[in-house]
């Protein structure tokens, strides 16, 4: 509780150490400097399709995260937003993503496809499939995507396996999760 008041004192008392334009100036740097902190977090959705006989996901990352990423490991600057550059890079975005993806069905490491990407306003939706023969009764995940960039980075994998849910996530403690079904 303190330090709550002590938060709440501080703008009046750096008002009577400055004029007025200052102290407003200050009060806005301070709000900014606690309010910015960006949220890192990428959310996957994977379901089994018995037709095309493969666990097919959908990822979502914010564009300006993985052009960063994707500028640095390339040694130029990408912009996937511009016509044409999603067929240009996609050997680069499935190059990256088959490489911070890996899949273990019932224990053995599955190989994965990256199928391609669209872009739904600010953020890049990737299509990716694992091929199996059935559906499985467990999953093992290691999903590290953008964590090279944030530390903080969050990939959230919601799985839909015979009617079930359940939710996978992978941070940088624990670049590992599975589950049983």
């Amino acid at each position: 509780m303190k330090y709550i008041f002590l938060f709440l004192l501080i703008p009046f008392l750096s008002q009577a150490s400055y004029g007025n334009h200052d102290a407003d100036e200050l009060r806005f740097r301070e709000s900014v400097n606690i309010t910015a902190h960006k949220y890192y977090l990428s959310v996957s959705n994977l379901k089994y399709n018995a037709k095309a006989g493969a666990l097919q996901m959908t990822s979502r990352f914010f564009i300006d995260d993985l052009e960063d990423v994707l500028s640095a490991r390339a040694d130029e600057n990408i912009i996937l937003t511009e016509d044409g550059n999603l067929t240009k890079y996609k050997q680069l975005i499935g190059d990256y993503f088959t490489s911070r993806l890996r899949i273990k069905i019932d224990g053995d490491l599955i190989p994965i496809d990256y199928l391609g990407s669209e872009i739904d306003n600010d953020q890049l939706v990737l299509y990716i499939e694992i091929p199996v023969d059935r559906e499985p009764l467990e999953i093992e995940m290691r999903f590290t995507a953008l964590m090279e960039l944030f530390e903080d980075q969050k990939n959230m994998v919601h799985l839909k396996i015979r009617g079930e849910r359940k939710t996978l996530l992978m941070v940088a403690k624990k670049k590992i999760d599975s589950v049983k079904f």
